[in-house]
């Protein structure tokens, strides 16, 4: 059996960004599931913002997105563990908005 191991790497704001077309939602309204007694809509925001910038993703923001998607923080934590590995190794970054050669 051949083992997938692709020679690109893909940001977890591609699969953010394709999970809210398919579910055709927007930034304001994934911020009000995501929001807690601790992070106010605005905050949500914020951090749903910071990962389709493509910022490190960090434990809030996976546990943001899990409020607002219903996709374990574990994935979303595992897809950036993946895209930096794979940048540290010099895959190429097809993440969209990315120029590419």
């Amino acid at each position: 059996m051949n083992e997938f191991k692709p020679d690109w790497c893909i940001a977890p704001a591609d699969t953010l960004r394709e999970w809210m077309s398919e579910h055709g939602l927007t930034v304001p309204v994934l911020s009000v599931s995501a929001r807690t007694g601790v992070v106010t809509k605005d905050g949500a925001a914020l951090l749903i913002q910071a990962v389709l910038n493509r910022e490190p993703l960090t434990e809030a923001h996976a546990r943001a997105l899990e409020r607002c998607t219903g996709i374990p923080a574990r994935f979303w934590l595992a897809l950036e563990h993946n895209y930096r590995a794979g940048l540290a190794a010099g895959l190429t970054d097809v993440s969209e908005g990315v120029p590419h050669a």
